[in-house]
């Protein structure tokens, strides 16, 4: 084999490799997790489980699982449980992780469970299943907006392990407040969006360094309400007169974080050129970027090579 031959075939296999690694976390979710997932939410027995933190007033952190399941004619099965965190350290690795995605690592103590059968036009379905809009609670009062892609920063979780590269959907607000929109976010179904995270808002919520940007402030609560997730449907009586909550009185805990934990839900829009791109860019960066530029050096030797 002449020594041109040799320089063009080597620097064509650089330059495909380079290329392979950089699509290999794209193609292996595609092929392995998202072509053999369901990609719509009201398919009997697909579920969604969603964790947070509720902080109860008395220096206790509860916490919270939602644990969702679609069973067919527009019902949910919805699995509420509250348990106690104070006497271990518990941690939520929520479902955009890349590692340890779906997992509640601590020991929490069970204080109650609850089962109920909701319909579709439950306010917590209708929060954490949207079709085309969301209430939130913003600028002081409740606004119904629609869902809009979020661009900036780069759309995706790009967490092949989990849920792909997903584009990510937030609250269709006013400029000064889409920096914080994301605390309301959404991943799209083939028949409707279902919840990535949520921020709870109640009603004390303070405000943080108040400024006016355009007229408006912007650190301004964004989240949905207590009631939008059927708290005081869920939670039991005794808990709520044990805690002093009054939801009447509008003075009950604030859930500081709800996110998705885990589902067998693919999201069905997917960033793939995004995907690429920022795998190209940032993920197998920058052995991708070495073996192209070597494959492409001796590209160029093999054209000022005679043979």
């Amino acid at each position: 084999m002449g020594r041109k031959k040799t320089y063009t075939v080597s620097g064509i296999i650089l330059i495909l490799l380079g290329i392979a690694i950089a699509s290999y976390p794209v193609v292996e979710y595609y092929v392995s997790t998202y072509a053999q997932s369901p990609h719509a939410v009201l398919k009997p027995g697909n579920n969604f489980v969603y964790g947070g933190y509720l902080h109860d007033g008395h220096r206790s952190t509860l916490l919270l699982i939602y644990n969702v399941t679609y069973v067919g004619n527009g019902k949910f099965r919805v699995t509420f449980s509250i348990s106690n965190t104070s006497n271990s350290n518990v941690t939520i690795f929520y479902f955009q992780s890349l590692e340890n995605s779906g997992k509640i690592i601590g020991n929490p103590k069970l204080i109650s469970e609850k089962m109920l059968i909701l319909n579709e036009d439950d306010p917590l379905i209708k929060t954490l299943f949207p079709r085309d809009s969301i209430s939130v609670y913003a600028l002081n009062h409740s606004k119904t907006t629609e869902l809009t892609v979020r661009t900036i920063p780069f759309s995706s979780d790009f967490s092949p392990n989990s849920i792909g590269f997903p584009y990510i959907y937030v609250p269709d607000l006013p400029k000064p407040l889409v920096k914080y929109a994301d605390k309301v976010a959404y991943y799209r179904a083939t028949d409707s969006y279902f919840s990535r995270t949520l921020e709870v808002i109640g009603p004390n919520s303070p405000l943080q360094y108040p400024s006016i940007v355009e007229g408006m402030p912007t650190h301004v609560p964004i989240g949905v309400t207590p009631e939008q997730l059927d708290l005081p449907k869920l939670v039991p009586e005794k808990l709520v007169s044990k805690a002093g909550w009054n939801y009447i009185e509008s003075s009950y805990p604030t859930i500081t974080f709800l996110g998705l934990i885990k589902t067998n839900v693919q999201p069905a829009y997917q960033d793939w050129l995004g995907a690429l791109k920022y795998s190209f860019t940032q993920y197998s960066a920058p052995v991708d970027y070495i073996l192209i530029l070597m494959g492409v050096v001796l590209l160029i030797l093999a054209g000022r090579s005679v043979q």
